[in-house]
Parts: structure tokens; C-alpha cells; sequence
């Protein structure tokens, strides 16, 4: 049964009373279609199925649920409640989870919790959700380096049985001040002598991110370093944690989509469910850039306004406005597209001579590219005044006309898309905002100055 379906018959026997009725119809799902359940549940009613249902069933997506719907369970449940189930989570998911809680429930949570579990998840708490330390675990077997692999062996399984660390591929050395000296795979360790130290059995940390960059970048250390973890310190080097694979490829996942929705033209990323977001705050997240673009887009329509005269007398022109427009509206996209992607994979850096390659690249994409377009552009723009009007003249003039605008607008319109992300990624700013309805409007602006400054040349005489 798909998951909609299933929303709705919860629903249906919601309305009808039948709560717990409804929630056992969640008893054979995963968490993750639990949670998606809940989410297309109506506020109302996810209220009252939270009453009822146990968190545990949502337990390994608990710290990824929206905030709409943490609050809901926050009022839906004890403290009491929340904090047992709090407790199990890995402290890295129980400090996602707690951030999201309204701040009085927060403290309450909190002075139930464990001691040493709570301070633990106190100092993730202190990064911001967007940085490293906010997708870091601390639940990392690390050892004094003067230690011998035998001592460090030892302890690591001892640990291992107290249930202490998550799942870790290595095991990391620290000297006396708590800096960070190498790591070693669990399994290599166990072939050491037990007599070595456990210092120079590891393998320096050639790579490593601080707490308080962005997550991206450790997201873009792992990929292009191809790292199952990512060290974390601080900034005199000493361990923090690491940022395990599965938080990287959430942080892959968000930060793709967060760049999708501002490529779009939307400023502020959805947060949480595009399902339980309300359709105003959508509303408010897409007017401003839609807004702005109006405005720009009045650009084009005072220039086409300069040129009624010569629409006028070839009022044919206007039949190629849209075809030309639409062309270096997707060649910019096309451009900027590449750009983003190049800049976040850091094949792109900001620097002029990464600037001058580029343009001079797209300089000759685009030489090709016209190569196929020109002539089709061309032909078509020959073709339909020609069998409207049967006038072989005229119907170069407006081919030619096609042609030559084609060709600016889209070397105008690539240098646009290739160099607004860099510019943005200059100033600090997402590349992404550089969005494809922007590009779009730049490209319009080109095309139709372009398209009727030349048929004014063209057909002045007419």
C-alpha cells in the first residue's frame, strides 16, 4: 500500500475515533515510511496519532523529522517520554533532535538525560545545525598515542561491549594535549604487535575539517579524497570527532537539494517536507525572487516598446521573439548549470585564471553550439516569411535578422550564466542564487536589443 493511501485511511479512522486503530496500520512500515506517513497527516490529526504512538517506532529518523512535526511531538508527549527515547539516539541525532525542541521542553529534557550524555550533547549543541560540529559524533574510539596496541586493543573492545562507540571503520591517536596524530583501520590494528606503540602504528591524518566550517566542506573533503570519515578538529588541531559516511551523504542530499530550489529561483531552501509546509510560507519563499524578476522582465518590455515603429512594418519579427528567447534563456541555464557544478566540486576555483579559462571555454562551446543552431535558426527564419509572403528579399532579411540575433544573445547569455556564480562565489555569496530565471531574464534583455537593433538596420528603408 503506498503511503498516501495510507494517510488517508488513518485519517478516515481517526475522524471515526479509531486512534489506535489507525495507528497499528503503522505497526508493519519502516521508520522512514512512518515518518512520511506522519507527514502527510493533517495537523489535527497527526496530533492525535502522536498521543498514541510510540517513538520508538520513529527512533532512526526522529532527528530528521521537520520541525512542525518535533513540536507536535513535543506537546503530544511527556518529557518524560521524549527523554528515554532521546537516550538512545547517537549523541550527534539526540542534539539534531533537542535543537529542535521548543526551548523551555529542551530543558527539561535535558536535566533528565544521563549526565555525560547531556553534556555531551550540550557541546554539539553549541555549533550551529549548518556547520561540521553540528553533524559531528564525539562517539569515536581515540586513545593516547604513548599507549601499546595491546593496551589500546584492550580497551577498544571493552568499550565495544559497553556499546560506547557507533559503528567506526577506524580507530584515531591523540598525543598529551588532545592533537590529533593518524588513525588506523580497526582491522589492520588487530594484526599489529601488541607490544608497538600505538603512535607509530597509525597513519597521519592527511585530512581534516574544523567544527566550525561549513558542512559542505567536509562533505567535499570525502568526495574528492574518497574518505569513509572525516577527522574534526579545532583550531589548535586538537580531535573533536569525525563526520561519519551516512551524515555526509545526508549532507549531500541537502545541500543538492537546497541548491535545486535556489537554481529555481526560490531564495530561502525549504527546511524539513515540501508536505507540511504551509502554501503561504511557500508563498512568502518564491514571491520575492518572482517579484524582482517582474521587474526586471519590465526591462525587456520598455525595450521592445522603443521599437514598435519597425514592428510595425515587419510585423513578422514578432513570430521569432519567442523562439530566440527561449534559446539563450537555456544556453545561460545550461552555462550557469555547469559553472555551480564545477564550483562545488571545487574543479572551479575563484581566481582569474580560472575566470579566463572559463570564458574561454564557453567562448567555444558556444562557437560550436552555433555551429548546429545557426543554420537551423537560418532556415527556419528563411522558411516562414517566405511562404507567407513569397517575397525572397524580404525573407532574407528576416533570416539574417534571426541569425545574427541568435548568435549575440547566446554569446551573451553564456558569458552571463559562466560568470554570475563566479561573481556570487566571490563575494561569498551561494553560487546557486544565480538561478536559472535570472540567467533567463539577462538573456531576454540580450536578445531582444540584439533582435530588433538589427532589423532596424535591415529594414529602415521599408
Amino acid at each position: 500500500m503506498i503511503v498516501a493511501e495510507l494517510a488517508e485511511q488513518i485519517t478516515e479512522l481517526v475522524e471515526e475515533g479509531r486512534v489506535e486503530d489507525g495507528c497499528k496500520l503503522l505497526s508493519n512500515l519502516t521508520p522512514q515510511d512512518t515518518a512520511e506517513v506522519l507527514m502527510r497527516l493533517s495537523n489535527s490529526v497527526r496530533r492525535r496519532v502522536l498521543t498514541v504512538l510510540d517513538l520508538n517506532r520513529v527512533i532512526e529518523v526522529l532527528a530528521t523529522l521537520p520541525v512542525e512535526v518535533v513540536h507536535e511531538i513535543a506537546y503530544a508527549k511527556g518529557v518524560d517520554d521524549i527523554s528515554k527515547v532521546v537516550a538512545k539516539l547517537p549523541v550527534d541525532e539526540a542534539a539534531d533532535f533537542l535543537f529542535k525542541l521548543p526551548s523551555r521542553i529542551r530543558s527539561e529534557v535535558l536535566k533528565l538525560l544521563p549526565r555525560d550524555f547531556a553534556k555531551t550533547v550540550l557541546e554539539l549543541m553549541r555549533y550551529p545545525p549548518e556547520s561540521v560540529g553540528g553533524i559531528m559524533t564525539t562517539m569515536v574510539p581515540v586513545f593516547p598515542g604513548d599507549m601499546s596496541v595491546g593496551d589500546v586493543l584492550s580497551a577498544y573492545v571493552e568499550h565495544v561491549k559497553a556499546g560506547t562507540y557507533e559503528p567506526h571503520h577506524y580507530i584515531y591517536a591523540v598525543d598529551g594535549r588532545g592533537a590529533l596524530i593518524g588513525y588506523i583501520d580497526v582491522r589492520t590494528l588487530f594484526t599489529k604487535p601488541r607490544t608497538a606503540k600505538f603512535s607509530e602504528c597509525v597513519q597521519p591524518a592527511r585530512f581534516v575539517v574544523r567544527a566550525d566550517a561549513d558542512r559542505e566542506e567536509a562533505a567535499r573533503i570525502a568526495v574528492r579524497y574518497d574518505l569513509l570519515e572525516v577527522p574534526v578538529v579545532d583550531a589548535e588541531n586538537r580531535f573533536l570527532g569525525i563526520v561519519t559516511l551516512d551524515d555526509l551523504l545526508d549532507v549531500v542530499s541537502s545541500e543538492y537539494q537546497e541548491d535545486l530550489l535556489k537554481y529555481a529561483g526560490i531564495v530561502e531552501a525549504i527546511r524539513g517536507s515540501y508536505i507540511t509546509e504551509k502554501p503561504f510560507r511557500l508563498a512568502l519563499k518564491r514571491a520575492p525572487v518572482l517579484a524582482y524578476l517582474y521587474l526586471m522582465n519590465s526591462v525587456t518590455g520598455s525595450i521592445v516598446a522603443t521599437f514598435t515603429s519597425v514592428i510595425e512594418r515587419v510585423a513578422l519579427l514578432a513570430a521569432f521573439m519567442p523562439m530566440l528567447a527561449d534559446n539563450s534563456g537555456n544556453i545561460g541555464s545550461q552555462s550557469s548549470a555547469m559553472i555551480i557544478r564545477g564550483l562545488v566540486a571545487g574543479e572551479i576555483r575563484v581566481s582569474i585564471r580560472d575566470l579566463l579559462f572559463v570564458l574561454r571555454k564557453e567562448f567555444l562551446t558556444t562557437t560550436f553550439l552555433l555551429l548546429v543552431l545557426l543554420p537551423i535558426s537560418f532556415a527556419i527564419g528563411l522558411s516562414i516569411p517566405l511562404v507567407a509572403t513569397r517575397d525572397l528579399l524580404y525573407s532574407l532579411k528576416i533570416a539574417a535578422t534571426v541569425a545574427t540575433a541568435l548568435a549575440a544573445s547566446s554569446y551573451v547569455a553564456d558569458v552571463a550564466g559562466a560568470l554570475l556564480p563566479i561573481a556570487l562565489a566571490k563575494l561569498r555569496t551561494d553560487p546557486a542564487i544565480a538561478s536559472a530565471p535570472l540567467i533567463t531574464t539577462i538573456g531576454d534583455i540580450a536578445t531582444v536589443t540584439t533582435y530588433f537593433t538589427i532589423a532596424t538596420l535591415l529594414f529602415q528603408a521599408i
